[in-house]
Parts: C-alpha cells; sequence; structure tokens
C-alpha cells in the first residue's frame, strides 16, 4: 500500500496533502476522489459508504468513521450536523476561509454551499468571532445554515421557478 502523504488526485486544482501517520491507502485515495467529483456535496457516513463500495473501495462503517474524522482533523473535510442531526461531510473551503454558508433544504436535507457573497459573509463572522474573544471567549467555531425548501422539493414536476 502506498505510504506517500501527498497523491495525484488533486484538490480542486491542488495535490491532497494527508495529515502525519495517514497512508494513501486505496481507500483514503478513494475518498478524495468522490470529494474531487463532487466538491459542493455534504455527505453523510452512510452516503459516504455507499459511494466507496460503489467505486470498488468498499469498506466497513469504523473505517469510513476513522477516514472522516481524520480527513476533518486534518482540515480537509468540514464537519457539520444538519437538522435531522445527521452528521454530514463537506469539502472544506480552501485558503482558511473558515466554514462555508450553506443552505439546507427542510424536506430533503441536501446541503448547498452558498458561495455569492461569501467574501463578506467571511469578513462578518471575522468580526463577530474577534468581538467574542476580545470578550474571553476561546476555541469559536461558526456554522451558518439558511434554511428552507430547495428547487426541486418546492417545484417537483417543473424544477427550479421560471
Amino acid at each position: 500500500m502506498p505510504s506517500s502523504s501527498t497523491f495525484s488526485t488533486s484538490r480542486l486544482g491542488t495535490p491532497w496533502t494527508l495529515p502525519p501517520g495517514m497512508r494513501a491507502t486505496r481507500a483514503t485515495r478513494a475518498l478524495a476522489q468522490l470529494y474531487e467529483a463532487r466538491p459542493d456535496a455534504a455527505l453523510s457516513e452512510a452516503e459516504v459508504e455507499t459511494a466507496l463500495a460503489t467505486a470498488g473501495a468498499a469498506v466497513n462503517k469504523v473505517t469510513v468513521y476513522r477516514l472522516l474524522d481524520r480527513f476533518a482533523a486534518a482540515g480537509l473535510l468540514h464537519k457539520q450536523v444538519d437538522a435531522a442531526r445527521v452528521t454530514r461531510y463537506a469539502l472544506a473551503p480552501q485558503g482558511g476561509d473558515g466554514a462555508a454558508p450553506r443552505f439546507e433544504c427542510d424536506d430533503c436535507h441536501r446541503q448547498f454551499r452558498l458561495s455569492q457573497g461569501s467574501a463578506k459573509v467571511q469578513t462578518a463572522l471575522k468580526q463577530v468571532l474577534q468581538a467574542l474573544a476580545t470578550a474571553g471567549h476561546e476555541s469559536l467555531a461558526v456554522d451558518i445554515a439558511v434554511h428552507g425548501r430547495c428547487a426541486d422539493c418546492a417545484h417537483p414536476a417543473g424544477g427550479a421557478a421560471a
């Protein structure tokens, strides 16, 4: 099995660099390729397990959780809990911008990353975090989710409204 901490699948133009001690196994590469192919996806453990099996890298649930947790700890994935209390993992924003704001459908629980206006949102978040840190709060994290119904659920027959 490969032991390199960097491998060829690019992370949206940047090679994936694994945390120290994590090997580039078939399952690790398959997980990276899954998020490379679906960069806006916020997937549950069960969805990742199914996708890895479909890609020919069938692993058990414990291994999937371990991989997801290691990728999240390394800052490669962002871990979030949706309204249905399901933990989902999304590709972490590049450049240390923090958590990307997202829209979550209350019906189907799909999540969509909100990139429009993201720089303004990040600036506002940094100001809020700075104010909280100034007040003495530590280890602050922000998770922004806008809830509603996605176009597919709101308009099931015709998709998005014209």
